[in-house]
């Protein structure tokens, strides 16, 4: 079974890097691309058409609900995995119908890793 293709978004480089160490430990997934803004997000959904998206929902330039949207308007099959420090409840109200699974950043990263490769073998 080939590798789920995993986009990491998040305005955080250091959390990027440790996201990526800890996906890369397996064969399960591959991360395809990183990015640090918004605008950059967008692009890279485009672009590289990963199976599963990891995205901060505190991301500069657009509301968490702008860019949910404009990432479901590129890419309407790719699921979404929000992994930010907002709770449920303002997650619902950035268009929750857009996210496919919300995980607290306070999650233990391998099991962040293990929900997001499910995701994306779901899509693949």
């Amino acid at each position: 079974m080939s590798a789920v293709r995993v986009l990491l978004c998040d305005d955080a480089a250091e959390l990027r890097a440790l996201l990526r160490w800890v996906f890369e430990r397996g064969e399960d997934a591959e991360i395809v691309g990183e990015a640090g803004t918004s605008d950059a997000a967008l692009d890279l959904t485009a672009d590289l058409d990963p199976d599963v998206i990891v995205l901060d929902l505190q991301m500069p330039s657009l509301s968490p609900a702008e860019l949910l949207r404009a990432m479901a308007d590129i890419a309407p099959g790719t699921p979404i995995v929000t992994f930010s420090g907002f709770e449920p409840e303002l997650v619902a109200r950035a268009q929750a119908r857009l996210v496919t699974l919300h995980i607290p950043k306070t999650t233990d990263l391998e099991l962040v890793r293990e929900a997001v490769v499910e995701v994306g073998r779901r899509r693949a």
